[in-house]
Protein backbone atom coordinates (compact mmCIF):
# COMPACT_ATOMS: atom_id res chain seq x y z
CA UNK A 1 0.00 0.00 0.00
CA UNK A 2 1.03 3.24 -0.78
CA UNK A 3 1.25 5.89 2.01
CA UNK A 4 4.22 8.72 1.11
CA UNK A 5 4.29 10.65 -2.51
CA UNK A 6 7.26 12.47 -3.48
CA UNK A 7 7.77 14.70 -6.65
CA UNK A 8 10.57 16.42 -8.15
CA UNK A 9 9.47 20.03 -9.57
CA UNK A 10 10.94 21.00 -12.87
CA UNK A 11 10.01 18.33 -15.74
CA UNK A 12 7.93 16.39 -13.19
CA UNK A 13 5.21 18.33 -11.27
CA UNK A 14 5.59 21.64 -13.27
CA UNK A 15 4.76 21.64 -16.76
CA UNK A 16 7.11 23.33 -19.40
CA UNK A 17 5.98 26.89 -18.22
CA UNK A 18 6.72 26.29 -14.71
CA UNK A 19 3.26 25.91 -13.30
CA UNK A 20 1.47 23.31 -11.79
CA UNK A 21 -1.36 22.02 -13.82
CA UNK A 22 -4.89 21.74 -12.17
CA UNK A 23 -4.85 17.69 -12.82
CA UNK A 24 -1.99 17.48 -10.95
CA UNK A 25 -2.91 19.61 -7.86
CA UNK A 26 -6.57 18.06 -7.45
CA UNK A 27 -4.77 14.72 -7.55
CA UNK A 28 -1.98 15.72 -4.98
CA UNK A 29 -4.50 17.35 -2.59
CA UNK A 30 -7.26 13.76 -3.00
CA UNK A 31 -4.18 11.92 -2.12
CA UNK A 32 -3.02 13.72 0.95
CA UNK A 33 -7.02 13.70 2.11
CA UNK A 34 -6.88 10.12 1.92
CA UNK A 35 -4.33 10.36 4.67
CA UNK A 36 -1.18 9.81 2.32
CA UNK A 37 2.19 11.77 3.29
CA UNK A 38 3.34 14.65 0.17
CA UNK A 39 6.15 15.97 -0.55
CA UNK A 40 7.93 18.22 -2.89
CA UNK A 41 11.61 17.11 -3.47
CA UNK A 42 13.46 19.54 -5.38
CA UNK A 43 16.99 20.60 -5.93
CA UNK A 44 15.44 24.58 -5.29
CA UNK A 45 15.28 26.51 -2.50
CA UNK A 46 13.35 26.87 0.48
CA UNK A 47 11.80 30.29 -0.70
CA UNK A 48 11.07 28.52 -4.26
CA UNK A 49 9.21 25.58 -2.96
CA UNK A 50 6.68 26.88 -0.42
CA UNK A 51 5.56 29.57 -2.89
CA UNK A 52 3.63 26.24 -5.10
CA UNK A 53 2.90 24.84 -1.83
CA UNK A 54 0.89 27.82 -0.73
CA UNK A 55 -0.07 29.07 -4.22
CA UNK A 56 -0.77 25.80 -6.20
CA UNK A 57 -1.19 22.85 -3.85
CA UNK A 58 -3.21 24.58 -1.11
CA UNK A 59 -1.89 21.45 1.88
CA UNK A 60 0.68 20.72 4.20
CA UNK A 61 3.75 18.54 3.25
CA UNK A 62 7.32 17.84 3.64
CA UNK A 63 9.41 20.25 1.69
CA UNK A 64 12.53 18.28 0.42
CA UNK A 65 15.14 20.82 -0.83
CA UNK A 66 17.89 21.66 -1.81
CA UNK A 67 18.26 18.38 -3.32
CA UNK A 68 18.18 17.17 0.43
CA UNK A 69 20.32 19.32 2.11
CA UNK A 70 17.31 20.96 4.05
CA UNK A 71 14.20 19.02 4.76
CA UNK A 72 11.19 20.82 6.46
CA UNK A 73 8.74 19.14 8.17
CA UNK A 74 4.05 19.85 7.49
CA UNK A 75 4.81 22.14 10.97
CA UNK A 76 7.62 24.16 9.53
CA UNK A 77 9.90 22.47 11.55
CA UNK A 78 13.58 21.40 9.90
CA UNK A 79 14.12 18.01 10.35
CA UNK A 80 17.27 17.80 8.03
CA UNK A 81 20.49 20.76 7.75
CA UNK A 82 23.20 19.40 5.91
CA UNK A 83 25.43 22.46 4.61
CA UNK A 84 28.01 22.01 2.84
CA UNK A 85 31.57 22.56 4.92
CA UNK A 86 32.96 26.66 4.30
CA UNK A 87 36.33 24.95 3.73
CA UNK A 88 35.03 22.51 0.79
CA UNK A 89 33.09 25.35 -1.02
CA UNK A 90 36.50 27.42 -0.69
CA UNK A 91 38.76 24.23 -2.25
CA UNK A 92 35.62 24.01 -4.92
CA UNK A 93 35.77 27.62 -5.54
CA UNK A 94 39.54 27.77 -6.21
CA UNK A 95 39.86 25.16 -8.22
CA UNK A 96 37.62 26.43 -10.84
CA UNK A 97 38.18 30.11 -10.39
CA UNK A 98 39.87 31.04 -13.59
CA UNK A 99 37.11 28.34 -15.83
CA UNK A 100 34.93 31.44 -16.95
CA UNK A 101 31.76 29.09 -16.19
CA UNK A 102 28.52 30.36 -13.94
CA UNK A 103 28.88 29.10 -11.17
CA UNK A 104 25.86 29.74 -8.58
CA UNK A 105 25.93 29.27 -4.86
CA UNK A 106 22.72 27.94 -2.59
CA UNK A 107 21.45 29.48 0.73
CA UNK A 108 18.11 28.10 2.20
CA UNK A 109 16.22 30.69 0.49
CA UNK A 110 18.94 32.69 -1.39
CA UNK A 111 21.44 32.48 -4.26
CA UNK A 112 24.86 34.11 -5.66
CA UNK A 113 25.02 34.16 -9.03
CA UNK A 114 28.43 34.90 -10.81
CA UNK A 115 27.63 35.01 -14.43
CA UNK A 116 30.57 35.52 -16.93
CA UNK A 117 27.82 36.82 -19.30
CA UNK A 118 26.09 38.74 -16.70
CA UNK A 119 22.93 37.52 -17.24
CA UNK A 120 22.35 36.90 -13.54
CA UNK A 121 19.36 33.80 -14.26
CA UNK A 122 19.43 30.88 -12.49
CA UNK A 123 18.32 27.76 -14.36
CA UNK A 124 15.24 27.27 -13.08
CA UNK A 125 14.15 30.39 -11.90
CA UNK A 126 15.37 32.89 -14.06
CA UNK A 127 15.50 36.65 -12.79
CA UNK A 128 14.34 36.59 -9.01
CA UNK A 129 15.07 39.06 -6.29
CA UNK A 130 16.03 36.11 -4.38
CA UNK A 131 18.91 36.38 -6.92
CA UNK A 132 22.17 37.93 -5.96
CA UNK A 133 24.90 39.29 -8.23
CA UNK A 134 28.47 38.22 -7.36
CA UNK A 135 30.67 39.98 -9.37
CA UNK A 136 33.81 37.54 -9.47
CA UNK A 137 34.47 34.49 -7.77
CA UNK A 138 35.93 36.20 -5.02
CA UNK A 139 32.18 37.35 -4.18
CA UNK A 140 31.33 33.66 -4.00
CA UNK A 141 34.31 33.79 -1.88
CA UNK A 142 33.51 36.56 0.95
CA UNK A 143 29.76 35.46 1.25
CA UNK A 144 31.47 31.77 2.12
CA UNK A 145 33.50 33.24 4.63
CA UNK A 146 29.93 34.63 6.66
CA UNK A 147 29.71 32.50 9.37
CA UNK A 148 25.79 32.98 9.27
CA UNK A 149 25.58 32.19 6.20
CA UNK A 150 25.29 28.31 5.04
CA UNK A 151 25.88 27.03 1.63
CA UNK A 152 23.81 24.23 0.84
CA UNK A 153 24.92 23.61 -2.98
CA UNK A 154 27.43 24.69 -5.80
CA UNK A 155 25.87 24.37 -9.12
CA UNK A 156 27.57 25.50 -12.37
CA UNK A 157 26.22 25.86 -15.82
CA UNK A 158 27.46 26.55 -19.45
CA UNK A 159 26.93 26.66 -22.77
CA UNK A 160 26.34 23.27 -24.85
CA UNK A 161 29.88 23.36 -26.35
CA UNK A 162 31.65 23.54 -23.48
CA UNK A 163 29.71 21.06 -21.48
CA UNK A 164 32.40 18.21 -21.81
CA UNK A 165 35.01 20.73 -20.29
CA UNK A 166 32.76 21.36 -17.35
CA UNK A 167 32.26 17.60 -16.53
CA UNK A 168 36.30 17.64 -16.84
CA UNK A 169 36.54 20.01 -14.06
CA UNK A 170 33.68 18.39 -11.86
CA UNK A 171 35.97 15.13 -12.15
CA UNK A 172 38.86 16.67 -10.03
CA UNK A 173 35.98 17.72 -7.49
CA UNK A 174 34.83 14.01 -7.11
CA UNK A 175 37.94 13.47 -5.18
CA UNK A 176 36.39 16.05 -2.19
CA UNK A 177 33.60 14.85 0.11
CA UNK A 178 30.99 16.07 -1.91
CA UNK A 179 27.80 14.58 -3.91
CA UNK A 180 27.73 15.80 -7.35
CA UNK A 181 24.57 15.50 -9.61
CA UNK A 182 23.11 16.31 -12.84
CA UNK A 183 19.74 18.56 -12.83
CA UNK A 184 20.01 19.76 -16.44
CA UNK A 185 21.63 18.74 -19.76
CA UNK A 186 24.69 21.83 -19.06
CA UNK A 187 23.77 22.34 -15.19
CA UNK A 188 24.98 20.43 -12.38
CA UNK A 189 24.94 20.01 -8.61
CA UNK A 190 27.67 19.78 -6.21
CA UNK A 191 26.06 18.85 -2.10
CA UNK A 192 27.49 17.63 0.77
CA UNK A 193 28.68 14.14 0.60
CA UNK A 194 25.72 11.94 1.09
CA UNK A 195 23.10 14.53 0.61
CA UNK A 196 20.99 13.42 -1.76
CA UNK A 197 17.29 13.28 -2.11
CA UNK A 198 16.89 9.64 -1.40
CA UNK A 199 18.52 10.56 2.18
CA UNK A 200 16.02 13.35 2.94
CA UNK A 201 13.59 10.45 1.97
CA UNK A 202 15.23 7.94 4.25
CA UNK A 203 14.84 10.75 6.90
CA UNK A 204 10.88 10.81 6.79
CA UNK A 205 10.81 7.57 6.33
CA UNK A 206 12.22 7.23 10.03
CA UNK A 207 9.94 10.09 11.06
CA UNK A 208 7.10 8.81 9.74
CA UNK A 209 7.48 5.27 10.11
CA UNK A 210 6.79 4.55 6.77
CA UNK A 211 8.69 2.08 4.73
CA UNK A 212 10.65 3.23 1.70
CA UNK A 213 8.69 0.24 -0.18
CA UNK A 214 5.62 1.98 0.35
CA UNK A 215 6.60 4.98 -1.07
CA UNK A 216 6.22 6.73 -5.02
CA UNK A 217 8.01 8.78 -6.01
CA UNK A 218 8.89 10.98 -9.58
CA UNK A 219 11.66 11.99 -11.34
CA UNK A 220 12.86 13.05 -14.47
CA UNK A 221 16.37 13.84 -14.14
CA UNK A 222 19.76 12.97 -12.70
CA UNK A 223 19.36 14.33 -9.27
CA UNK A 224 16.15 12.21 -9.03
CA UNK A 225 18.13 9.00 -10.25
CA UNK A 226 18.71 6.98 -6.56
CA UNK A 227 14.77 7.85 -5.52
CA UNK A 228 13.60 6.54 -8.09
CA UNK A 229 15.84 3.26 -8.11
CA UNK A 230 15.58 2.89 -4.51
CA UNK A 231 11.97 3.51 -3.53
CA UNK A 232 9.01 1.06 -3.68
CA UNK A 233 7.53 2.54 -6.73
CA UNK A 234 9.35 4.76 -8.63
CA UNK A 235 8.07 6.25 -11.39
CA UNK A 236 9.82 7.85 -14.41
CA UNK A 237 8.04 10.71 -16.73
CA UNK A 238 7.81 10.01 -20.08
CA UNK A 239 10.01 13.11 -20.48
CA UNK A 240 12.69 11.81 -18.38
CA UNK A 241 15.89 10.49 -19.30
CA UNK A 242 16.98 7.31 -20.36
CA UNK A 243 18.70 6.38 -17.37
CA UNK A 244 16.07 7.25 -14.87
CA UNK A 245 13.75 5.42 -16.87
CA UNK A 246 15.68 2.23 -16.96
CA UNK A 247 15.90 2.12 -13.35
CA UNK A 248 12.10 2.93 -12.59
CA UNK A 249 9.24 0.78 -11.51
CA UNK A 250 7.00 2.57 -13.98
CA UNK A 251 6.68 5.41 -16.57
CA UNK A 252 3.62 7.91 -16.49
CA UNK A 253 2.82 10.55 -18.93
CA UNK A 254 4.69 13.53 -19.89
CA UNK A 255 5.10 16.73 -17.03
CA UNK A 256 3.29 18.70 -20.03
CA UNK A 257 -0.02 15.89 -19.53
CA UNK A 258 -0.29 15.81 -16.20
CA UNK A 259 1.61 12.83 -15.45
CA UNK A 260 1.97 12.91 -11.64
CA UNK A 261 -1.54 13.49 -12.02
CA UNK A 262 -2.42 10.82 -13.80
CA UNK A 263 -0.03 8.23 -11.96
CA UNK A 264 -2.14 8.99 -8.61
CA UNK A 265 -5.09 8.94 -10.05
CA UNK A 266 -4.44 5.12 -10.45
CA UNK A 267 -3.20 4.82 -7.13
CA UNK A 268 -6.38 6.02 -5.72
CA UNK A 269 -8.83 4.27 -7.85
CA UNK A 270 -6.68 0.65 -6.09
CA UNK A 271 -5.25 0.09 -9.24
CA UNK A 272 -1.39 -1.04 -7.27
CA UNK A 273 -2.83 -2.77 -3.80
CA UNK A 274 -2.31 -6.42 -5.00
CA UNK A 275 0.97 -5.60 -7.04
CA UNK A 276 3.68 -5.92 -5.49
CA UNK A 277 6.11 -2.94 -6.38
CA UNK A 278 8.75 -3.02 -8.92
CA UNK A 279 7.77 -7.08 -9.69
CA UNK A 280 4.78 -6.32 -12.16
CA UNK A 281 6.13 -3.22 -14.30
CA UNK A 282 3.13 -1.59 -16.02
CA UNK A 283 4.27 0.42 -19.06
Amino acid sequence: MIKFIGTDLDGTLLNSYSQVPLENADAIRRAVNSGIIYAICSGRTLHSVNKFFKNDLKIDGYRVVLNGGVVVNPKGETVVDSPIDHDIVDEILKRVEFSNFKVVIDGMNYTYVYDPKKSWTTYFEGMSRHNVHANSIDDLRKKNEDPNFKIYKVCFSTTPKRVFELRKKLESLATLPVTISRSGSSYFEINAQDVTKLSALQKISELESIPMASSMCFGDYGNDFDMIREVGYGVAMDNAIEKVKDVAWNITKTNNENGVGVMIDRVLNGEFEKKNHRSNIDY
